[in-house]
């Protein structure tokens, strides 16, 4: 079970990422909407699981369509919220359970890949983005994605010390050995992008063959 001190550990790494600017100040990314670094969901069993199982993913979407942008303008407040301390980490946590079943294109998809095709459980995975801040042109340069691992994401791995990693859609497989250096002893599984366009006959052999490396990994 996490301790306090774990989740304040946690809590201090989220606070620091939503104050960071620098990417913004250094012109290598565009302010989107959402304008502020999205700590992402970590399951109340996660700590207590048999198994930690982290998804790490590239970066939030920009939500440039007008109908992204309207869904996004409760989720932006939020996170002003508790950047501000005038919301708690759980109330973050608990805004976020209620949109997660709602992700993807169709509404749904992220769930349907990670947690029904995956056989994860929500309540007892972490995730995470490489980089925290939405790019409002959809960019992501790669000094963008190596500065904000260094600066945030790294710490959190650490703090989170999954058992399995999963790192999904190709350019976060660029950080394998990073994770392989900050946690040595967990089983780094690569994949597809829950939002990829390769075709359903692709997505069930990967979904498959994750499932058999995530079983795999739980018996040891």
């Amino acid at each position: 079970m996490a301790s306090g001190r774990e989740w304040q550990a946690i809590e201090e790494i989220f606070r620091r990422a939503m104050k960071c600017r620098k990417c913004f100040s250094d012109g290598i990314a565009e302010r989107a909407y959402v304008d502020v670094a999205q700590p992402r969901w970590i399951g109340p069993g996660y700590f207590d699981a048999a198994v930690r199982v982290l998804v790490v993913s590239l970066n939030p979407g920009a939500g440039n369509t007008p109908e992204k942008q309207f869904s996004h303008i409760p989720f932006r407040k939020i996170l002003y919220e508790y950047r501000d301390g005038r919301k708690t980490l759980p109330e973050l946590f608990e805004f976020q359970r209620q949109y997660i079943p709602q992700w993807g294109s169709p509404p749904g998809r992220f769930v349907g890949f990670y947690m029904d095709g995956m056989g994860l459980d929500l309540d007892k995975v972490a995730l995470t983005n490489v980089a925290w801040c939405a790019d409002a042109k959809n960019k992501w340069p790669a000094k963008m994605l190596r500065q904000c691992f260094q600066l945030q994401t790294g710490s959190l791995i650490a703090a989170l010390d999954p058992d399995i990693t999963i790192l999904s859609g190709s350019g976060t497989h660029r950080f394998r050995p990073e994770l392989e250096r900050l946690v040595p002893a967990c089983k780094i599984i690569t994949t597809l992008h829950y939002a990829h366009r390769k075709g359903r006959d692709l997505e069930d052999k990967e979904l498959r063959r994750v499932r058999k490396e995530i079983k795999s990994a739980r018996k040891k």
